[in-house]
C-alpha cells in the first residue's frame, strides 16, 4: 500500500468536491482523489482537473459569457497559447492580451470562435479549429473536385 509523501500515513481512494469561482459564477464538481487517512492531504490526477476546466469552459461558452476572464479561461482550458489564438484569429498577439486584460472590448466574432472550439473539444471534434487552420494555411484546391453525395 502506498504511503503519504508528507506524513507517511495510508492513502485511500476518495472523492472530493472541487469549487471554482470564475466570471462571477461558482462551479462545483466531484473529482476522484487519493486522500491520506492521517493528515487529510488530497491529490488529484492532472487529467481530471483539466476535464473540470474544460467543463467549466463549456458552460461559459454555452451561455455566452463574454468577459475577459472567461475568454482567457476558455483559451487556457483548450491548452492554447495566446500567440496561437492570435494567429488563428488573424490579430496581433497584443490584441489577445488586451482582450484578456480588459483593455480592449471583446468582439463577438473571436468570442464565438473560441466558444465553438471549446464546445467542439467537449464533443471530441476539432471542426472550428481545423477551419481556422485551413484559413491560416490554405491548401490548393484541384481544378476538378468530384463531389460524392452524402446519404442521410
Amino acid at each position: 500500500m502506498e504511503r503519504c509523501y508528507s506524513c507517511k500515513g495510508q492513502l485511500e481512494a476518495a472523492s472530493s468536491e472541487i469549487e471554482r469561482t470564475l466570471a462571477g459564477r461558482t462551479f462545483k464538481a466531484s473529482i476522484p482523489a487519493i486522500k491520506c487517512t492521517k493528515c487529510g492531504e488530497e491529490t488529484y490526477a492532472g487529467a481530471d482537473l483539466a476535464n473540470i476546466d474544460l467543463a467549466i469552459a463549456g458552460e461559459l461558452a454555452s451561455h455566452g459569457v463574454a468577459t475577459p476572464e472567461a475568454f482567457s479561461f476558455m483559451r487556457r482550458a483548450l491548452g492554447m497559447r495566446a500567440l496561437e489564438l492570435a494567429r488563428l484569429l488573424d490579430v496581433a498577439p497584443e490584441t489577445v492580451s488586451r482582450w484578456e486584460h480588459g483593455k480592449l472590448p471583446l468582439e463577438r466574432g473571436p468570442v464565438a470562435l473560441l466558444s465553438a472550439m471549446v464546445l467542439d473539444r467537449i464533443e471530441g471534434r476539432n471542426t472550428t479549429l481545423d477551419r481556422l487552420r485551413a484559413l491560416d494555411e490554405p491548401t490548393p484546391l484541384p481544378k476538378l473536385v468530384r463531389l460524392v453525395p452524402r446519404h442521410a
